[in-house]
């Protein structure tokens, strides 16, 4: 990292399958459109468009952005000087960080992003929001809900009207197009696995084009 605190905006024009691994540095990360999924242990929590999370440094985690979703993460160089929060967890919803993160995400189109400027001002300021307003562990019961239902579409199993109807609304997305990126991300990890896309298709009953047309159309293998 070249600044002790660098921000970033992803634009999921495809779905984004990140590794399994522990990260040197801390990050908030914020969805604005769409959703992300952060798996942690056994766990894989949604956060939805408006919702914020945090992952401390050291932390083991892996991060999904489902295709067509806009995220932003800052990430906390150890070389941070305050003392920023040790444990994972979502952020109460907060107008000054949507305001935040959309003032950031201007002033980096604009191409104004000098640490000593207006830019860097925004990022201490977030570095002094989070310290001062630790994310909390506990999960919502619509988190809770839609955490179940994920789980169950990633399973291969439908969730009930309740649990689905969560999902729709809360992903702005249908089942089935959630259950195919579900189903895609599998295949992603196989094949940074090493596996070959016949070998995909014949575990999923399916043919080879019929695999490397979804890998290409929602992953952009």
């Amino acid at each position: 990292m070249k600044q002790a605190i660098e921000f970033h905006f992803h634009q999921a024009d495809t779905l984004f399958v990140g590794g399994r691994k522990a990260q040197p540095h801390a990050t908030f990360l914020y969805v604005h459109k769409g959703a992300a999924l952060i798996r942690l242990g056994k766990n894989e929590f949604p956060v939805c468009a408006g919702q914020s999370y945090w992952l401390p440094s050291g932390c083991l985690n892996a991060v999904t952005i489902l295709q067509g979703s806009d995220v932003s993460t800052l990430d906390f160089s150890v070389r941070t000087i305050v003392a920023l929060p040790t444990q994972s967890g979502f952020f109460s919803p907060s107008p000054l960080l949507d305001g935040l993160m959309a003032e950031l995400g201007h002033h980096q189109k604009l191409g104004a992003t000098d640490w000593d400027s207006a830019y860097g001002r925004l990022l201490r300021c977030l570095r002094d929001y989070v310290t001062i307003h630790p994310p909390f562990q506990s999960m919502s019961k619509e988190t809770a809900l839609l955490e179940k239902a994920i789980d169950k579409l990633a399973k291969g199993q439908l969730g009930d009207i309740a649990e689905n109807n969560a999902l729709e609304l809360s992903l702005q997305l249908s089942v089935d197009a959630l259950s195919d990126q579900l189903l895609v991300r599998e295949w992603v990890r196989a094949m940074k696995s090493g596996q070959k896309v016949a070998k995909i298709a014949s575990k999923a009953s399916l043919n080879e084009e019929e695999v490397a047309a979804k890998l290409k159309a929602i992953a952009g293998y």
